[in-house]
């Protein structure tokens, strides 16, 4: 298992704007089967956690203390009843994995709060750059938005999203060149991703 490294390339407070950067960069791209799409987003409030769960009933959602006792199951009824236990158990996060994508974009969008979230794209490859002796490479190849977050991980939560080309160690001209072919450039240094 290896872990990708990751370039910001776009800071946004338009999700749309986002996620118009990621559609130019997925078309540069070739599906190994089908593209995927992943997602999850932490919902601070009751009202948060009730959207998120109305637009995805089958989602995973969790309290982000992995020792609380609930099952997911649970978790989920208490949220969509309003049951005020649920206060004691937030933040919470709403998992979304595998998906096809065009699958769930417009309604995770349409349900993020106040709180950090992530979507990413992967399950191709990044083209071959022959003028930079690259060939094509399938190997830690993702696009990722960090909403309301400034890192890969979450860690620095923002009032803007923030975009990442993920790659494979050494690759760092492979995610410049992607970057320009879209009209974009790096905007911060490289961050270690998954």
């Amino acid at each position: 298992m290896s872990t990708s490294n990751a370039l910001p390339i776009l800071r946004t407070p338009d999700l749309l704007n986002a996620h118009q950067a990621v559609q130019r960069l997925l078309s540069l791209a070739f599906p190994m089967d089908k593209f995927q799409v992943g997602a999850e987003a932490q919902a601070l409030t009751l009202e948060e956690a009730q959207r998120m769960v109305a637009a995805f009933p089958k989602a995973w959602v969790s309290p982000d203390d992995p020792y609380w006792p609930e099952s997911d199951d649970e978790v989920r009824r208490m949220i969509v009843a309003g049951d005020p236990r649920v206060s004691v158990l937030l933040p919470v996060t709403l998992y979304l994995e595998s998906r096809l994508v065009g699958s769930i974009e417009k309604a995770f969008f349409g349900v993020i709060g106040s709180g950090t979230a992530s979507i990413d794209w992967d399950f191709f490859s990044w083209p071959a750059v022959p003028e930079l002796g690259l060939e094509i490479r399938n190997k830690d190849a993702k696009v990722q938005i960090a909403i309301n977050s400034r890192d890969v991980y979450r860690d620095a939560p923002a009032t803007d999203h923030t975009v990442f080309i993920h790659f494979r160690e050494g690759d760092v001209a492979r995610a410049e060149w992607l970057a320009q072919q879209v009209g974009l450039q790096p905007i911060g240094p490289v961050e270690c991703g998954w």
